[in-house]
């Protein structure tokens, strides 16, 4: 099984910052974990398998998006069918439906009342996006191109670490 080091996921994979990843991972808030991690002197070594790099790329584009922390748990949580965020599991979900997006739809507090708006987080592909936005004419609605960063890396993944 292929490993990467924190430098390989943040320079050359995913894009996300060193300092971000560490962020991610010390505040545990989106259940990113390294499948590896060993001390080695004053340094910590960190490996992570692809399952981890997809996780990560996925928080860290809803982190990108503006989205605030407890939203992307939200978002985590449903994708993945999980109590707690696991941006492992979403992000294996996402893969295997093959979706180009994550649509997430919330609509706006009505005046006088007390409940919160239920979001919805819908994988879709180009063709469906047009269809929920139109059908949600009132609603917030966050498009989240998946499809592309995850195509992206698994093409770095194999031009950089294939046979």
């Amino acid at each position: 099984m292929q490993s990467f080091l924190s430098s390989e996921v943040t320079d050359l994979l995913v894009g996300i910052t060193p300092i971000y990843l560490n962020s991610f991972l010390q505040r545990e808030l989106y259940g990113i974990t390294a499948t590896f991690s060993d001390e080695h002197g004053e340094t910590k070594v960190r490996l992570f398998n692809e399952a981890d790099v997809f996780g990560i790329a996925l928080a860290w584009m809803l982190f990108e998006s503006g989205l605030r922390t407890q939203a992307i748990r939200g978002i985590l949580n449903k994708l993945a069918g999980t109590k707690r965020a696991n941006a492992k599991k979403a992000a294996h979900v996402l893969l295997r439906s093959q979706a180009d997006y994550i649509v997430v739809v919330r609509e706006a507090r009505k005046p006088k009342s007390s409940a919160d708006p239920e979001t919805q987080v819908i994988p879709a592909d180009d063709k469906q996006v047009g269809h929920l936005i139109e059908a949600n004419p009132t609603a917030n609605i966050l498009v989240v191109p998946i499809g592309a960063k995850f195509a992206d890396i698994r093409k770095r993944i194999d031009v950089l670490y294939g046979e």
